[in-house]
Parts: structure tokens; C-alpha cells; sequence
């Protein structure tokens, strides 16, 4: 995912972009101290691989599973884009409609590691939330299955006439 034309394209998983370690020249969030059951473990980790083909949940389950023991979290750090992480102009963005542009601009902003206060983990300034929760959410152009959760999720409608 080097340009913004991948970057837009979904997920990469055919082949899967190589595991990578946490990257120590920006700064990460805190670890989290899950407290999870194993099934809560094994829910964590079924949503979490709900994004990607059956083929790569045997390369993908035990690396998610060490992120959310070692973090607290699963991040997906594999799934960083290499691209620069930054506000390009907005006719750069490979979008069918501006507004569609002009929300992958305000996210590329937020997610400047210039801005954001742990970029990597997805966390904008401030601190107080995540743009998405992990990497295959931002790279993910289709609504993925509902999460198997007693958490309700609040769906938007759109109007068929668009913004």
C-alpha cells in the first residue's frame, strides 16, 4: 500500500503484506490490560479475522492473538499502509465523489503522525478516541459482518440522494 490509489483499493490479502514489528520512531499507546476469558479471547479474535479471507486466519489468528496479549488490542500492525500518512490534495484521492474524497482527506489529516498522538494505533489527538479500531476497519471499502457482541451497534441509513 504505498500510494493512495492502493490504499483505496481494501485490503491487501492475496499475497499478505509481511508481519512487521511495532515501529519505535513514532509513539504508541499504552498497553491495555485485557482481562478476557478465553472465550472472550476467542470472540476478539473471530471479529478481528471477520475481515479476511478463511485462507489467512492460520497466519493471521496467532498473530492477532499475540497482539492482544502483548498490547491489549489487536491493531493489525501488519496492515499499516507504507504510504506517507498525510492530508494530500484532495483531487489526488481516487474517489468516484468528493465528499468520499474529502473523508479520506480529514482521516488521512487525523492520522499524521505529525498530528495524531499514537498513529499507529490509530488514536488522533487528544487521545480520547480511534478513528477506526484497527487497520482492517480504515482499509475495508465493504461493511463487514456484524460482530458477534451483546454490545448493540447502532446502524446509519444514507439517503438515496446521496450528501
Amino acid at each position: 500500500m504505498s500510494s493512495l490509489k492502493e490504499l483505496c483499493s481494501g485490503l491487501p490479502v492475496d499475497p499478505l503484506p509481511e508481519a512487521r514489528p511495532r515501529d519505535k520512531s513514532v509513539p504508541h499507546a499504552p498497553a491495555r490490560t485485557p482481562n478476557l476469558t478465553p472465550d472472550e479471547e476467542t470472540l476478539a479474535l473471530e471479529n478481528a479475522l471477520r475481515y479476511f479471507p478463511e485462507s489467512t486466519h492460520a497466519v493471521l489468528a496467532d498473530e492477532f492473538a499475540g497482539e492482544l496479549r502483548t498490547h491489549g488490542h489487536i491493531y493489525m500492525y501488519r496492515f499499516i499502509p507504507t504510504v506517507t500518512m498525510r492530508a494530500y490534495p484532495i483531487d489526488d484521492y481516487p474517489a468516484r465523489v468528493r465528499p468520499a474524497a474529502a473523508i479520506m482527506h480529514m482521516i488521512m489529516n487525523n492520522l499524521d503522525p505529525r498530528v495524531a498522538q499514537f498513529p499507529h494505533e490509530l488514536v488522533t489527538y487528544g487521545g480520547n478516541g480511534q478513528v477506526f479500531s484497527n487497520w482492517a476497519q480504515s482499509l475495508t471499502p465493504r461493511k463487514p459482518s456484524p460482530l458477534r457482541s451483546t454490545t448493540p451497534v447502532p446502524s446509519f441509513c444514507c439517503r438515496s440522494s446521496g450528501w
